[in-house]
């Protein structure tokens, strides 16, 4: 979650990211099918490297695979990881959610995290 960390400010990406060379506990899950042939605009240019970080972020999230991140997910997601205040999941909220329907689709999630590259 790169680009959300980077909103989220440098005190919680320390708590959050292993230190260097450090191995992460756990595999990310594979990026589903439907997810990975998906073509998405952004408005900001984006590689393809950057746009499967993006997609590969949204998928650890998106923990019951209903193709939304929710404040739920968010939240959890953090969990043992230092957490996330109120402010910091309001915010990302407020930056994310373009359609104000209280969850984070791909696309709006790829065009905030390409918006903070």
């Amino acid at each position: 979650m790169a680009a959300l960390l980077h909103c989220l400010g440098a005190t919680l990406a320390m708590l959050v990211l292993p230190p260097a060379g450090a191995q992460s506990q756990s595999a990310p899950t594979p990026i589903p099918p439907h997810i990975a042939q998906m073509v998405l605009s952004t408005p900001k240019p984006v590689s393809e490297g950057q746009m499967t970080e993006f997609k590969q972020d949204f998928v650890d999230v998106d923990f019951n695979y209903d193709n939304v991140m929710d404040a739920q997910e968010v939240r959890a997601h953090f969990t043992g990881k230092g957490g996330i205040s109120n402010l910091e999941l309001y915010q990302f909220f407020l930056d994310s959610d373009k359609d104000m329907s209280g969850t984070i689709s791909l696309q709006e999630y790829v065009d905030y995290a390409a918006m903070l590259n």
